[in-house]
Order: structure tokens, then sequence, then C-alpha cells
């Protein structure tokens, strides 16, 4: 499984439209793919961390 992350108000930040082109471009490659986020340990503010996972189909996530 590989991970594409967005770091929300940093300099990789990519938008909802963008995670979404990148999730169909996978998709369409063949892949399983899953959206979400997480919050980044450690951070005191709370950000979170936008995530495209993806791995390849019949492989476990």
């Amino acid at each position: 499984m590989a991970v594409i992350r967005s770091i929300r108000g940093g300099t990789a930040g990519l938008n909802e439209e963008e995670r979404l082109t990148i999730a169909r471009l996978l998709i369409k490659a063949g892949y399983s793919v899953k959206i979400g986020y997480r919050v980044i340990p450690g951070n005191t503010k709370g950000k979170k961390e936008y995530i495209v996972e993806y791995w390849e189909k019949g492989e476990k996530p």
C-alpha cells in the first residue's frame, strides 16, 4: 500500500478536487483507492493530514 499525503496549510497542500482527480486516475489504472484524513501525531493544534491510499486490487490494505 502507498500513501499520497497533503498537509492542510502546508506547501504540499492538495484541495479536494485534486485528491479526487488523483483517486480517479488511480482507479482507472487498476488500483483500489481510499481517501481520508488523520490527525498529525504530536501536533498540538490538531492539524489534519489528508491522504489518498492506494493498493493493487486483491492486495490487502
